[in-house]
């Protein structure tokens, strides 16, 4: 790869590395330019808030947060400066107009120039270059398959309950009942798109802590099992919490799960997507008896990941109906 050359990749792959940095607590970036003016020292700001992409209008990023910044904007990724080009022609006058006013900047792995006609009126953010450059080093083969595939494929995704699904508070509905949920990290809609299965699993008779301490040491407890498998297909990409708001017309102050936090004017589950019921499977096995058995063992171990890490799993076809054809 040429020095600055970044055209093998599409801008989805940077949106990946923002979500996983974000959802890690560790996004952040630095200031190029600030208002057409080029500043002559590093300026690194910690994003706060980030709203994830639904659609490839522009912006790409409708709301941005950056710590120290006292207002929410707008971005829009390009891998180059130069690259951006939104200010030519009638087509979108409007939306520029608007991305202006709400002092919308250009999100980019390299900085090289200014397109002409922008100078003194906007500003310029870079990514963090070396912690990018591993990231896409580290995820080579997801990234490449994902650029050959697009996600041709239905996906099947593994999903722990916890208090949200089965719960209700007043009238707040638990989330087997309203359809909604929120992704527990960086899935965007190229990972989970409609049509895609989404398991949700729920176990009982042991702790998170002493489960993950001894799957560490090469073992399950008997005393953990596996006691219901409630299977949904996903009906809508995620959306951002705000716009899935808008989407259904009632406020974004609205609570959507019963354990639903808020800080700062901002709710913890900020994405949601929805889905429908296919079945669901009540059921009382051992888990280690599920992991002992080859067919399933490798079922088990994305259910470990889920309960013990709080992470969505992803699992081939093929083990969801090993697992379907073991319980039922």
């Amino acid at each position: 790869m040429a020095r600055g050359d970044w055209s093998f990749l599409h801008e989805w792959v940077i949106y990946d590395y923002l979500m996983n940095r974000y959802d890690e607590g560790t996004l952040r970036i630095k200031c190029r330019i600030m208002d057409g003016i080029l500043l002559r020292r590093e300026k690194w700001y910690k994003v706060e808030e980030l709203q994830p992409i639904t659609s490839s209008d522009f912006p790409d990023i409708k709301l941005i947060q950056l710590k120290g910044i006292n207002k929410t904007m707008p971005a829009e990724i390009k891998f180059t400066t130069s690259l951006f080009g939104y200010h030519k022609g009638q087509h979108y006058k409007d939306s520029f107009d608007k991305f202006i006013q709400k002092k919308g900047f250009i999100l980019v792995v390299n900085h090289d120039y200014i397109p002409k006609g922008l100078e003194n009126k906007i500003s310029v953010f870079e990514l963090d270059k070396p912690d990018f450059i591993s990231f896409c080093r580290e995820n080579f083969t997801r990234l490449l398959n994902r650029q050959i595939k697009m996600h041709s494929e239905t996906k099947v995704w593994i999903m722990y309950q916890g208090p949200n699904f089965s719960e209700m508070a007043d009238n707040i509905k638990s989330g087997r009942e309203s359809k909604i949920w929120c992704p527990t990290e960086n899935l965007t809609s190229f990972d989970l798109a409609t049509g895609d299965r989404i398991l949700f699993v729920k176990t009982k008779g042991a702790s998170t802590q002493n489960v993950q301490r001894n799957y560490l040491d090469g073992k399950i407890l008997s005393a953990w099992r596996f006691s219901e498998m409630w299977i949904g297909e996903i009906t809508s990409t995620i959306n951002s919490r705000r716009e899935y708001c808008q989407i259904k017309k009632f406020p974004y102050s609205t609570q959507l799960w019963k354990n639903d936090p808020k800080k700062n004017n901002s709710w913890r589950w900020n994405r949601v997507f929805s889905f429908k019921k296919i079945k669901a499977i009540k059921i009382d096995l051992s888990m280690n008896e599920l992991y002992k058995n080859k067919q399933t063992k490798d079922f088990v171990e994305a259910v470990v990941e889920a309960f013990c890490y709080n992470k969505s799993r992803e699992i081939p076809l093929e083990q969801y109906r090993n697992v379907l054809e073991y319980i039922t």
